[in-house]
């Protein structure tokens, strides 16, 4: 049955919030989930939502009794988390939120799920983090929430490489803050001796063909992922391919988010 002649009065409503909003695709795959799983009466819908309107689309969705649970997009993922009731400690830590849920009581909660989402398909892959040695290039707000993630499931050591190093050495801080035993180091363009490299940078997004960093220093058995969706093989990957390299795609990490997204907002 299409999903529109499901829509009645029993309703649950999901969201996603941004701006812009028409090239977002979660709300495709997660209707799609919801299907595979026959969570009924249950429906995810784009909310372009501006800046200037985020304070009263906020207080707004605490009213709304059908309303669930929404992802959070940009630009929105810092300026929620004043706006927000309950905030984990994870969300805080990173300072963005990415996923939101309305309580009983019409209070909202909120946490960061990008890291998480990519930590477990590398697992779900058969790539364990624990006791690993990962190179990240990135320090926004994916790339905070990835380091954080990488830190809590046991990484030995992690490699920060980012073209503005003050933000690299302010992520060390942070997780050197949070998590004893781990072991974080400043590193440059060229990865050397790691298990996993990671590129949570836009660098490889839409036509751009450039390179986040070099693979030439990397030994063949180094696993290549790459955070970006499209295009979905970037000119990492291929690169990383040609060489020999096992590789990591942004969707896959992406779809595990969705799973992890859904468990969030219908506090399953």
């Amino acid at each position: 049955m299409d999903l529109l002649e499901q829509v009645d009065g029993k309703l649950t409503i999901l969201g996603i919030l941004g701006d812009p909003i028409s090239q977002v695709k979660a709300p495709l795959m997660m209707n799609a989930e919801l299907k595979r799983l026959q969570i009924a009466d249950t429906l995810m819908v784009p909310f372009h939502v501006s800046s200037e309107g985020l304070r009263g689309m906020v207080t707004g969705l605490k009213s709304l009794h059908n309303f669930r649970g929404a992802i959070v997009t940009m630009p929105h993922k810092k300026a929620i988390l004043p706006l927000l009731d309950h905030v984990s400690d994870q969300a805080k830590a990173i300072g963005a939120c990415n996923v939101i849920r309305r309580e009983a009581d019409g209070s909202l909660s909120g946490t960061m799920l990008d890291g998480e989402g990519l930590v477990s398909s590398l697992i779900a892959s058969g790539y364990a983090v624990q006791n690993k040695s990962i190179y990240l290039a990135g320090a926004g707000g994916a790339a905070c929430a990835i380091a954080h993630a990488l830190a809590a499931h046991g990484a030995t050591t992690i490699t920060l490489y980012n073209r503005s190093m003050d933000k690299a050495k302010t992520l060390r801080q942070a997780i050197q803050n949070l998590y004893r035993g781990i072991t974080i180091n400043l590193g440059s363009n060229e990865p050397t001796h790691h298990d996993i490299i990671i590129n949570a940078t836009s660098v490889g997004m839409g036509n751009d063909a450039d390179m986040p960093f070099s693979l030439e220093k990397l030994h063949n058995s180094a696993l290549v992922c790459d955070i970006i969706i499209y295009p979905e093989k970037t000119a990492l990957l291929q690169a990383a391919e040609l060489k020999g390299h096992p590789t990591h795609y942004g969707r896959a990490m992406l779809q595990h988010q969705i799973s992890l997204m859904r468990k969030y907002m219908l506090n399953q």
